[in-house]
Parts: structure tokens; C-alpha cells; sequence
């Protein structure tokens, strides 16, 4: 009697214990390697359904229907990587199952106090949501004629609009991490990263364009432009001393 009372304890213990703790995910599941051959008949395909086709037969198994946006399975994630997290896109030349169908989409991963530096999407709009975290500040600023900032705050499961060809960011302002997933509405948005672009180029035409400032030259602008991030960046000083992350 008392044996089958334990092993009846012990099975309940075993069930709740795995109720308790989810099964980790599976992070390393690579995704399919895409030559120039198949891109190259992809592209030459006359319709959408015979696109679909050329990627069931090359794996039934489906493989090129989905793709993993986790770290581990993408050595060059393609949205960059920094001090303040990573950003993985898959578009029409990674993930080709895209290919005519007019979207795209990214997965953003900020650290503590991480931001996605201002940066543009000349092809796109993006639609992003925060899938897990809180206190994300986003915010853009459109064309010339509306040069007025849109800042808005974002937690778990809302959302904001960026429109096409808008500057716009991502800033984490919290101690923990947070997830954001976004779509496009092109599948080759772009990216066009603000201070990394401008400061690459001559630095006569830098100097001239923020009118001669005195605190720089044509010397400290070569000496200047090295040192920006080249994408996901730590944030604002207020946050990092907040959080006690060193800078």
C-alpha cells in the first residue's frame, strides 16, 4: 500500500514538474541553405503557384515554407547586431518563399536599455509589435512638410506604424530584455541605418551640410565616424545608469 502511494506521489510530482517547466524550444533547427540556382528559377517562374511548386519539390518536408528567426540559427542575421541586441530579417533572398508575394518580416531582440538605432526602410511600411517585455519607446519622423516627432510607448502585445521611408527606432528603456516582431509590406523593405550612412560620406560634404561647425573638421569627422555603432546600440545614459549597465 504505502509502496503504491509513493509511486503515485512520485508520478504527480514528475507531471507537475514538467506542467511547471516548458519544454525549451528548439534553437538550432538550421534554415535551408538557398543557392543561386534555385533563386535564379524562382525569379524565372511565370506565376505565384509555380514558385510554390519549385520549393515543395526541392523538400516535401516543407522546410522552405518556414523560417527560424532564432539567434542560434542565424550566424548573420541580416538586421544587425551590437552592444544593444540583434535584429533578424528574412527576406525574398534568405527566405525566397517570399518571392511575389509582397511581405517580409524581422525579429528584434533588445538588451536591457538596447536600441535599434534610427534607421529607415525605403521599399516598406513596418507594422512592428512587442512580443514580450515592456516600456519600449518607438517614434519617427516622416518627410519634409511633417518633420513633427510621433513618440509613442509600447508593452507587451501593442503595436505602432512606421510608415515607408520614415526615420524611426526601437529603445528598450527597461532592466529586461523585450522581443519585438515586425512585418513589412514589400519583401525587400531595406534598411538604411541614419547616422552610420551619413557620417560615411566625404567628409567635406558632413562638414558642409551641418554648416562648418566649429567643434569639427574634416579630420575629426574620419576620426568621428568609425566610432558609431553599426547598428543595435546601448541607449540613453539615464536608462544605463538606471539598470547599472556600464558604458
Amino acid at each position: 500500500m504505502h509502496s503504491r502511494l509513493l509511486s503515485a506521489g512520485l508520478l504527480a510530482i514528475t507531471i507537475n514538474t514538467a506542467l511547471a517547466v516548458p519544454l525549451a524550444p528548439r534553437i538550432t533547427d538550421p534554415n535551408p541553405v538557398i543557392t543561386q540556382d534555385l533563386l535564379s528559377s524562382l525569379e524565372l517562374a511565370p506565376t505565384v503557384a509555380d514558385r510554390l511548386t519549385i520549393l515543395d519539390k526541392a523538400d516535401p518536408a516543407g522546410s522552405y515554407f518556414k523560417y527560424n528567426f532564432n539567434l542560434a540559427a542565424n550566424p548573420s542575421p541580416g538586421g544587425g547586431t551590437g552592444l544593444g541586441g540583434s535584429g533578424v530579417l528574412a527576406n525574398r533572398k534568405n527566405f525566397p518563399a517570399l518571392i511575389g508575394l509582397g511581405v517580409a518580416a524581422s525579429v528584434g531582440f533588445l538588451n536591457p536599455c538596447g536600441m535599434n538605432t534610427p534607421h529607415t526602410h525605403p521599399r516598406a511600411t513596418e507594422f512592428l509589435t512587442i512580443a514580450s517585455g515592456s516600456n519600449v519607446t518607438s517614434g519617427f519622423i516622416q518627410e519634409s512638410g511633417e518633420t513633427t516627432p510621433i513618440t509613442f510607448t509600447l508593452n507587451q502585445y501593442e503595436g505602432g506604424i512606421f510608415p515607408m521611408g520614415s526615420i524611426h527606432y526601437e529603445f528598450n528603456d527597461s532592466c529586461e530584455p523585450a522581443v519585438f516582431i515586425a512585418a513589412f509590406g514589400a519583401e525587400d523593405p531595406g534598411l538604411s541605418r541614419i547616422a552610420q550612412n551619413f557620417f560615411g560620406l566625404a567628409p567635406d560634404i558632413v562638414d558642409s551640410d551641418l554648416g562648418y561647425p566649429s567643434f569639427l573638421d574634416h579630420t575629426n569627422i574620419a576620426k568621428f565616424a568609425p566610432t558609431i555603432p553599426a547598428a543595435f546600440a546601448l541607449g540613453t545614459k539615464e536608462c544605463l545608469n538606471r539598470c547599472g549597465i556600464k558604458y
